[in-house]
């Protein structure tokens, strides 16, 4: 008599079969666990975030940042308003000099220390002394003008080719009849100059007296005088 066949158990014996074969190739990634599948995409994802770095000639690609930059629009009269910001920057002030120059369609504006630096200081040793002698005064450098007072001479403008070379000379002048223009198309002369050292210039300059036409000047006027370009030689003058 033959085996009675069971459906059960063959059913059984084909479980068992495929587990101990293990998984298909199609069903591999199905049969990873689910943690590992998370784990592999978030690690690709940081892998893609991640900074990289390129190499050109040996030298480290970096970020350069740049200075606070602006667009403003000029008026009629060619000016500007520098934002407060940038002012704050760069510590320009009222009264703050700037240099104003090219590069091409470029153009730098650059603060710089005035040429004048301390013009003030010099009008103020001019005041008194043209209180006393009502005579055209000026303090003037190789280049130009640096102070003037009881004549129109305007800081910066600049001097004569004669006066430079008489100021080069380092030596005290004088002459009734003037010695020469102090600028070019001007109506006085220089009647006396008296050589003074100033901390301020690298050059040489003078105290020089430029009365009107016509007037004769006294010698207690170029005594005052002196005595006023001594002491701004004495203020000025570098210690040794």
């Amino acid at each position: 008599m033959g085996a009675l066949h069971c459906p059960a158990a063959d059913l059984k014996r084909e479980r068992d079969a495929r587990k101990s074969a293990g998984p298909a190739p199609a069903d591999a990634a199905a049969a990873l666990p689910i943690r590992s599948i998370e784990t592999y995409d978030t690690t690709m994802q940081e892998r893609k975030r991640k900074p990289r770095f390129f190499f050109c000639s040996g030298v480290k690609e970096r970020t350069v940042f740049m200075s606070i930059a602006v667009i403003r629009n000029m008026d009629t009269q060619g000016r500007i308003i520098i934002p407060a910001d940038i002012r704050k920057e760069t510590g320009i002030r009222s009264g703050s000099t700037l240099e104003i120059a090219t590069d091409g369609t470029t153009i730098r504006i650059r603060k710089c220390t005035p040429r004048n630096t301390g013009s003030k200081e010099l009008r103020d040793f001019l005041e008194p002394l043209y209180k006393n002698i009502r005579c055209g005064l000026a303090i003037s450098s190789t280049d130009c003008i640096l102070a003037s007072k009881g004549c129109y001479l305007p800081e910066g403008a600049q001097i004569t080719e004669e006066l430079r070379s008489l100021i080069e000379e380092g030596r005290e002048m004088f002459s009734q009849s003037g010695l020469c223009p102090p600028v070019p198309d001007c109506s006085r002369k220089v009647a006396a100059l008296f050589p003074v050292t100033l901390a301020l210039a690298s050059k040489k300059a003078a105290l020089l007296l430029i009365p009107e036409p016509g007037r004769c000047l006294s010698g207690a006027e170029c005594n005052c005088t002196r005595l006023i370009a001594n002491m701004i030689t004495r203020k000025y003058k570098p210690n040794e």
